[in-house]
């Protein structure tokens, strides 16, 4: 006892014709009855319309692997770029490091020089230093050999 809703194909070789269709949708399907306005489409134009449509999908299907192609690109191109920007922060505090001990160095040396630390002692601590940092190296060495 619902009035019909007039609507207008949108697809295949019945592109633009007008018709009546149930107004009743239970999640976006309705029950698929339909009464037409407009009479068939002349078989050539039906033909003309189908193919339209078939080049309108591969054409949309191009897009969408141009599109897969692109995001597969730039989530390569974003993993390399934060493998970068970790051998760079990396780098970066190795290089806060040797800065802090050359300014603890020289502090060091200045402290020395003014006669307010031992000779013997500072002697010791520059050989504690080298031992460490020779530690450190045999370390990576067999990190990087494993």
């Amino acid at each position: 006892q619902l009035r019909p809703i007039k609507r207008v194909a949108f697809e295949g070789p019945v592109t633009g014709r007008r018709f009546y269709g149930c107004p009743v949708q239970e999640n976006g399907v309705n029950c698929g009855v339909v009464e037409w306005v407009d009479g068939p489409w002349p078989t050539v134009l039906q033909r003309c319309l189908c193919k339209l449509w078939e080049m309108f999908h591969e054409q949309n299907f191009g897009r969408v692997q141009d599109k897969e192609k692109f995001e597969k690109e730039l989530a390569r191109l974003k993993s390399e770029h934060e493998r970068e920007l970790a051998k760079l922060r990396t780098e970066n505090d190795k290089l806060c490091i040797e800065y802090t001990k050359l300014v603890d160095d020289v502090s060091k040396m200045f402290d020395w020089q003014d006669g307010r630390v031992d000779k013997k002692v500072y002697q010791k601590q520059v050989e504690e230093e080298e031992l460490e940092k020779k530690k450190k190296e045999l370390e990576e060495k067999a990190m990087l050999e494993v």
